[in-house]
């Protein structure tokens, strides 16, 4: 769908002039590559770039020491074997994915995909909807799902199997399944053609990621096959080549795909130097990566896209980075490391009691560290890494284990270091003002609050109409939740309903959206909100937040939303208060979001009305119980006033993913100003 005229406005109205302009230049020079590059090498180039005399030499070449100081390289095997011994269940879980990657088991966005030994990967299948991309494919496909499965990140655990295996038959045939799966897709996937050759980033992860999985096995006699080492050269550098010719550099506000590419020809660069055009793929990938840094991290550390999804993508790819870098003793300058570092302080931020994240902005549950299977929630794992990548104690907590990220690519040294490293006890309340995403902590007590830009540059990306929007969990449990992402291009109507204001667990007026959806253009979202932080303090009594955000001014002038958020730690409760300038009458509905279809009216109990009282709130008329009726998790205490709805919902914890959920409406129609309170009592009693 070509870009509508309200599209190129807002761009104009958000993205400044030379910005827009220098983007329309990298796409004029990006279209004369395209048409002037060369093609990709034959055998008898690759041979003579490789100085090989035949196939059978290239394979040797191949499989001879490259690039020692990597952490894949087949040399470090032994460094990962002494951490494996020294880091409980490591063999065990490396072991078990290398057998499923044998079976050609997949996990495609929570849904399981079995080939099994007899049957090829069928690599253009969607296993969302159950059917491939190609001629005659139906429509509503994402091709999402097929690029899970083709980012290649099962064949790092081959190589893991190849590493950790006390067994060498088991070694040959997780080496043999390598070569088996990358001459099928090679087969199966022309470059240039087909849903693999679409996106470059994939092409990107996917070069990486067999770049390390060759490594992690050169060693082994069943990669030294003449064919198949010609076939696996070939098939580098047309991942190149086509990364090159198609940089994803030339939108107006260049994001984690670009560096994606960069990452990707930087790991093609520095492994296989022979390759041509090595040389002029890591300068552009330095060059790129230290602009991007400063560009892509906020002063706090989190990601310009606005979302802690993408934070963690953003994290694991400037830390790929970094490795190739040193690998290549390429030096991306000391901004870089400072920036990267303060991505897994950012961590520490956000984590939720449980070690998950709080959906904030899009999930599309995206890693590029392909060493082990994480949730699409699960962050906790980047505190261990960064803290021995760093040598940072305030990043190894109290209650954190060594992670499995960080034994493999530091070996053994990892376990020390984080070993020597006093604990963090700090719990606190934090902020990431530059992001504008504030939490409260209080013991087991914590709460989200979105009151920042709307993602990438303001021109919207992966932001979500999301301002003074919460999420509260009471210890390892949610209560009140984002309500995720769900899907992208497959379904559009689903994409701007769950980044609508109604979605989620915020005040809406009159109908209206925080920021403007545009109509075909599921990654725009002009920011019209001015959302802005006026206090967040931490008192003995109390953590408090109050924010304001002004996105409903477009249809009802001088209308301001302002939410105040309080903890207080006598009562072990949220108060809620939303206070609406203006004037004139209005439909005010106020939302919360829960993650289950568990929740019940009934009466508060006393101990429960005296907690109420202590907040400075009237006893209500009603209250809701959150959560499974022998154990709740909350009580939702609301005003006398708005009618109170309980409407079912969808929530997504991850791409592809959605259960059945509730969502609480509060809704009134009233004039302004109008101020409102709500009451969420943690632990709540039993109900009577």
């Amino acid at each position: 769908m070509e870009p509508s005229l309200e599209y190129y406005a807002y761009l104009a109205s958000t993205v400044a002039p030379g910005e827009l302009a220098k983007a329309a230049a990298r796409k004029l020079v990006q279209r004369a590559i395209q048409v002037l590059g060369r093609p990709p090498p034959g055998g008898a180039e690759l041979l003579e770039v490789f100085c090989a005399h035949d196939a059978k030499d290239l394979a040797l070449k191949l499989a001879a020491p490259r690039a020692s100081a990597c952490w894949a390289d087949a040399s470090r095997r032994e460094r990962v074997g002494a951490a494996a011994r020294r880091l409980p269940g490591l063999r065990e879980r490396a072991l078990e994915r290398a057998e499923a990657a044998w079976r050609r088991e997949f996990d495609v966005f929570g849904h399981p995909v079995r080939f099994g030994r007899g049957r090829a990967v069928s690599w253009q299948l969607d296993a969302v909807h159950g059917a491939s991309f190609g001629a005659g494919a139906p429509a509503g496909l994402d091709p999402k799902a097929p690029w899970a499965m083709a980012r290649m990140e099962h064949l790092v655990w081959l190589g893991q199997g190849v590493w950790l295996s006390g067994s060498d038959g088991d070694r040959a045939r997780f080496a043999h399944e390598f070569t088996q799966q990358v001459r099928h897709f090679a087969r199966q996937n022309p470059p240039g053609v087909g849903v693999h050759w679409v996106s470059p980033m994939e092409v990107a992860l996917r070069a990486t990621n067999l770049c390390l999985a060759f490594l992690m096995m050169r060693h082994r006699p069943e990669l030294q096959d003449p064919d198949f080492a010609l076939a696996f050269a070939s098939l580098l550098a047309t991942h190149g080549l086509f990364v090159a010719r198609h940089l994803e550099n030339t939108s107006a506000v260049p994001n984690n795909h670009y560096v994606a590419d960069l990452v990707g020809l930087l790991h093609l660069g520095v492994l296989f130097t022979e390759l041509p055009g090595a040389r002029a793929w890591r300068e552009r990938a330095v060059e790129g990566l230290r602009s991007e840094v400063r560009r892509q991290v906020l002063g706090d550390g989190f990601s310009f896209e606005g979302s802690t999804s993408y934070h963690r993508l953003a994290a694991e790819l400037f830390t790929l980075g970094l490795l190739a870098a040193q690998a290549g003793r390429l030096d991306l300058g000391p901004e870089y490391r400072q920036r990267l570092h303060a991505m897994y302080l950012a961590v520490g931020a956000y984590l939720t009691p449980s070690g998950s994240a709080p959906q904030i902005g899009d999930n599309d549950s995206g890693r590029a560290l392909p060493l082990t299977r994480r949730g699409p929630l699960e962050h906790a794992y980047l505190l261990p890494l960064g803290a021995a990548l760093f040598e940072d104690p305030e990043l190894r907590t109290g209650d954190a284990v060594l992670c499995d990220e960080a034994a493999l690519l530091l070996g053994a040294e990892a376990i020390s270091r984080w070993e020597a490293l006093p604990e963090s006890q700090c719990r606190s309340s934090r902020s990431l003002p530059q992001a504008g995403l504030y939490f409260l902590r209080s013991g087991s007590a914590y709460a989200a609050v979105s009151c920042g830009p709307t993602g990438q540059g303001g021109v919207g990306g992966h932001g979500h109409c999301d301002k003074l929007s919460i999420e509260i969990h009471s210890g390892t449990e949610p209560v009140i939740v984002d309500p995720g992402t769900y899907c992208y291009t497959s379904e559009p109507a689903e994409r701007d309903r769950f980044r609508s204001t109604a979605a989620h667990s915020t005040l809406q007026v009159d109908g209206g959206e925080q920021c403007r959806l545009i109509e075909g253009r599921p990654f725009a979202l002009p920011d019209d909100t001015r959302a802005r932080a006026l206090a967040f303090e931490s008192t003995p009594g109390r953590e408090r937040f109050v924010g304001e955000h002004r996105g409903f001014e477009r249809f009802v002038p001088g209308l301001r939303h302002r939410r105040e958020v309080v903890f207080d730690r006598t009562a072990r409760a949220f108060l809620l208060v939303d206070r609406l300038s203006g004037t004139g009458s209005h439909e005010i509905v106020s939302r919360f979001v829960l993650p289950d279809t568990l929740v019940r009216f009934r009466a508060a109990t006393p101990e429960e009305l005296e907690r109420i009282s202590r907040l400075g709130m009237s006893p209500a008329e009603q209250a809701l119980e959150l959560g499974p009726a022998g154990s709740p998790r909350a009580l939702l205490v609301t005003p006398r006033g708005p009618r109170v709805a309980l409407v079912p919902s969808w929530y997504s914890p991850g791409y592809a993913q959605r259960v059945p959920a509730i969502t609480v409406e509060l809704r009134t129609v009233g004039g302004l100003p109008m101020e409102q309170g709500v009451v969420i009592l943690l632990g709540a009693a039993k109900g009577t």
